[in-house]
Formats: C-alpha cells, sequence, structure tokens
C-alpha cells in the first residue's frame, strides 16, 4: 500500500529534494507551496505521486482546508509522516533587530510547525482507537540549533525554541507512538544561497557599530558555501526519521554540534568573533 507523507515548503531546497526521493522510494506526496504556480511546476516535474497543499504556514486558516484535502485522498490510512521543512533565515544585529522581523521569523520557524503539526496529528494518529499505525514528525532544524553565531542571532533563537519545540512533541505525542525527530544540518548547497539579501538591505546597519560585521558577513557566507554538504546528506537523515524502526531524536550532521559540548563558552566566543571580524572591542 503507498503511504503518504505531507512536507511543507517543497516548492524547492530540502523539501523539493525530500518529495523527490520519498516518492521514487514509492511514496505519495503532499506538499505545501504559497503559489499556484509553484505547486503546478513541483507537479509537473514529480508527477502524479506529488499533490500540491496551497497554504503559507503563517495562514492558520488556511490549515483545515489543507488537511481535508490530504484525509479525503488517504482515508482511514492516515499519513506516514510529516516533515516540517518550511522555514526562513535571517541577518541582522540584535541591538538594532526590528521587532516586526523577529516575530516573523518565530512565527515561521517555531509558531507555524506547531500549527501545522497540530492540524495534521490527527492524521498520524494523535487520537484514540486510531484505525492505522502511528505517523512520524520530523522538524528541519539547524546547528543554530544549539550554537548561536552571531548576526544570525534571531534565526538562531528560533531554532532553539524548535528544538525544545521538538523534545516537547516527542515526549508528549509518545502517548499515541507517534515518533519525533529533528534533523540538524550545517551548511547544505540549497537555493537558499541565492536568497540571501541583497548589499542594500544589509546598508539599514551601515551607521551602527555592527556595520563592519555585517558587511563580513558575505566573506562568512562565501568560506561556508565552499565546505557546504550535498543535499543527499539532509535527505538521507529524513529517510532514516521517516522508516528506521527506532529513528533517532536528532540527527546532528556537522561536528561543531558535538564541539560545543566541549568547548567552553568563551573560547566558543573567541573563535567565532575571530571567524566573522569586525567586532573588536571598542575602546
Amino acid at each position: 500500500m503507498e503511504k503518504t507523507v505531507v512536507i511543507t515548503g517543497a516548492s524547492t531546497g530540502i523539501g523539493y529534494a525530500a518529495a523527490k526521493e520519498l516518492i521514487a522510494r514509492g511514496y505519495h506526496v503532499f506538499g505545501s507551496v504559497r503559489k499556484t504556480s509553484d505547486g503546478e511546476r513541483v507537479q509537473s516535474e514529480l508527477g502524479n505521486s506529488f499533490t500540491p497543499l496551497l497554504f503559507d504556514v503563517t495562514n492558520h486558516a488556511a490549515l483545515p482546508e489543507a488537511v481535508e484535502q490530504v484525509r479525503a485522498a488517504v482515508g482511514d490510512n492516515g499519513i506516514a509522516g510529516l516533515i516540517n521543512n518550511a522555514g526562513i533565515a535571517h541577518t541582522g544585529p540584535l541591538m538594532h533587530l526590528p521587532l516586526n522581523e523577529f516575530r516573523q521569523v518565530f512565527e515561521i520557524n517555531v509558531v507555524g510547525v506547531l500549527a501545522v503539526t497540530q492540524a495534521f496529528l490527527p492524521l498520524l494518529g494523535g487520537r484514540r482507537n486510531c484505525p492505522h499505525a502511528p505517523g512520524r514528525v520530523i522538524n528541519m532544524s539547524s546547528i543554530s540549533g544549539g550554537t548561536t553565531f552571531p548576526m544570525v542571532a534571531t534565526y538562531a533563537v528560533s531554532k532553539h525554541a524548535l528544538e525544545a519545540l521538538t523534545d516537547g512533541m516527542r515526549r508528549e505525542l509518545s502517548l499515541y507512538g507517534i515518533e519525533v525527530s529533528a534533523i540538524e544540518p550545517g551548511t547544505i548547497k540549497t537555493p537558499i544561497w541565492e536568497k540571501r539579501p541583497e548589499s542594500a538591505l544589509d546598508q539599514r546597519y551601515d551607521d551602527t557599530d555592527f556595520a563592519q560585521a555585517m558587511k563580513n558577513m558575505t566573506g562568512v557566507a562565501d568560506r561556508e558555501l565552499a565546505k557546504a554538504k550535498p543535499m543527499s546528506v539532509v535527505i538521507d537523515a529524513i529517510v532514516d526519521a521517516l522508516e528506521a524502526s527506532r529513528p533517532k531524536t536528532r540527527y546532528p550532521l556537522v561536528g561543531l554540534w558535538h564541539l560545543r559540548k566541549v568547548l567552553p563558552d568563551r573560547l566558543l566566543d573567541r573563535l567565532m568573533l575571530k571567524e566573522i571580524g569586525g567586532l573588536d572591542r571598542l575602546r
């Protein structure tokens, strides 16, 4: 019997690659997209085993219709997994960060994950007397869920929160036998690098003491991209979290995740400040 998964943010990047791999493995994928044109494009590329769901993770009013679309297709079979992949990255010094931007990152990276998971839990087996086996929840976190780099602290705060949310989900949803895992990539070769803010956007901070550090971010990003891991590393982790008899609670895909546990905070501070530059103490 064909298994079904739901993936948020399926139009490009990790979400698209995960959909493609899971379809090759015999799954039917329902993938969220924000534009009808994106849904049509992905369906034409991936075939009839992909069904687009038109909703934004911050548009909670659109979720019931998406859930009903999936429910009508799967009936009592439910879904095998929910992959919460949709998210955004963000740069900027906390001292000058517009609070509306901080809230937006949280709405997408944290609140959106909870809203989508709540909506699809009945189809994952989160109810009494469920007629099908429990599904899996997979949350796309980041190395930033355990380590906070300067100038990307807002993103890190949201991913730290996602880690806590994942722990809470895993422990509470054990009531239904639903496994919950977090994937923690470092730099991965995805289209997100093509969506980096233009230099004009960074000019907002040109009159602050963080101007040089912000300008240095381009160089940091280029160095990270040069050593970025292939998409397949993340896809393999997603497949394992979805199919392993006992999935890992976390899939850290970069060594720094472990290094942060053994290095003193002050030493880690110095290493990060040296890497980015432009944050020498003012006299």
